[in-house]
């Protein structure tokens, strides 16, 4: 049985000691990378959100004009049906006194014949 002395002890503590400060570089190297890449992440996070925003705006200002058109034509068809309403009634209104006016002279062919 071989003795351990001091110092191999001291030597083994201090490997030891090294593997884990140079562990603890390496895991604060990773550390630093993620933070970046995090930070990188969230910078095309809101980007992708503005781009998002504007095309929403882009999209409620077409939606509007769209249906500004929408409105204006039927302003223009409601006008062409109120002209041609207008046109239907005057025209009703010239058939209705001519047939009042041959029932008349029908009538009165018919119940007053000349004598």
């Amino acid at each position: 049985m071989s003795t351990v002395t001091e110092n191999d002890l001291r030597e083994l503590k201090d490997l030891i000691n090294s593997r884990f400060n140079e562990l603890e570089r390496k895991i604060d190297g990773v550390d630093k990378k993620l933070d970046i890449h995090i930070v990188r992440t969230d910078e095309q996070l809101k980007a992708i959100n503005n781009t998002i925003a504007q095309m929403d705006k882009r999209t409620d200002q077409r939606f509007d004009e769209t249906n500004k058109r929408f409105d204006d034509t039927n302003k223009r068809i409601d006008g062409v049906n109120a002209r041609l309403n207008t046109i239907t009634l005057g025209f009703l209104s010239i058939v209705g006194i001519l047939v009042t006016g041959l029932l008349g002279i029908v009538t009165k062919v018919v119940f007053f014949p000349n004598p």
